[in-house]
């Protein structure tokens, strides 16, 4: 086993995955664990925190969605709202499998369709097993990107909320920060069906919340190990 840790994230799409049908729907929602699955004798609860054009049709949609129990809101906040989620009995858990393995977990956030999942491990070998457990499971598993951590990650604080860390995120996979751009506004718009002048709104706050925190001092770049 090698001492150097893995950065590993990959694309886990399926309808039998927790909220796999919600997020395949056409909603405009973003959602992002707050932390893994907590499992007590046969029940299993997950929290997430969830931004949504529109809340009510979220919680319609996870209502019917199978691979749900049981959903209530945990708190609510001006833009966001954190749900408790009571994992349908038959869903395989993912994260109990990255558990197994003792590789760490740290995120998991939503895209189309699925969860991008953002594993550290130690052994390559772990990853291999991570994706034969998703293909006996019959989950589709793609390997979006693998790195080497040259220094421990630890915890940082992100200046952004989970919805705007979804757009920041959308926007950088596309290209709208190269030099020169590979992707414009109306792109980005159509891509998370809003007008032009809402995507803008939706980048500069984003934008905002990260020139602020660095700014007043509360992430340095030796808080985060590149």
């Amino acid at each position: 086993m090698d001492d150097q840790s893995i950065i590993v994230e990959l694309d886990v799409t399926s309808p039998r995955v927790v909220l796999g049908p919600t997020l395949s729907s056409d909603l405009d929602v973003a959602v992002y664990a707050e932390q893994p699955p907590v499992s007590h004798e046969e029940t299993t609860w997950f929290d997430v925190t969830v931004s949504a054009a529109d809340f009510e049709a979220f919680e319609r949609t996870v209502e019917a969605d199978p691979t749900v129990e049981d959903v209530e809101v945990f708190v609510t906040y001006d833009e966001r709202r954190t749900y408790r989620l009571t994992i349908a009995s038959e869903v395989p858990v993912m994260t109990n499998h990255v558990a197994s393995f003792g590789d760490e977990l740290l995120t998991l956030r939503s895209i189309a369709n699925g969860w991008r999942v953002q594993i550290r491990t130690t052994d390559r070998n772990s990853i291999r097993d991570f994706l034969d457990f998703c293909d006996t499971q019959d989950i589709d598993c793609q390997l979006y990107r693998l790195f080497e951590a040259r220094e421990p990650i630890g915890e940082f604080p992100v200046p952004v909320e989970p919805g705007e860390f979804e757009t920041l995120q959308a926007a950088y996979d596309a290209g709208y920060f190269d030099v020169p751009r590979e992707t414009d506004l109306s792109e980005l718009a159509e891509q998370f069906g809003v007008a032009e002048s809402t995507m803008s709104t939706r980048l500069r706050n984003a934008l905002a919340h990260v020139v602020e925190t660095v700014l007043l001092g509360a992430s340095t770049p030796d808080d985060v190990s590149k």
